[in-house]
């Protein structure tokens, strides 16, 4: 399954990318890492798009301490859609 996440936080997008870039290791346990991506929309939301996610896995990492402790020193709050291709 492929996701697309609209994320908002509260602090500034360089520290939101960073703690993305940080991820890399453990979102490549749930997802395709080499194809994610993550892009800032304004100052505030960012839209990032993760290809083949093992989603069970990838809300099992997201639950863990260390992953509760970025968000709220962020202020990240998720929106999650799951998409297809077209063709």
């Amino acid at each position: 399954m492929n996701i697309l996440i609209k994320g908002s936080f509260a602090t500034n997008y360089e520290e939101v990318h960073k703690e993305w870039v940080n991820g890399s290791k453990t979102r490549a346990e749930c997802c395709d890492e080499s194809r994610s991506i993550i892009s800032k929309i304004d100052d505030h939301n960012y839209v990032a798009l993760l290809f083949e996610v093992d989603f069970q896995k990838m809300l099992g990492l997201m639950a863990t301490p260390e992953r509760a402790e970025i968000m709220r020193e962020n202020g990240i709050k998720n929106e999650m859609y799951q998409f297809s291709p077209l063709g």
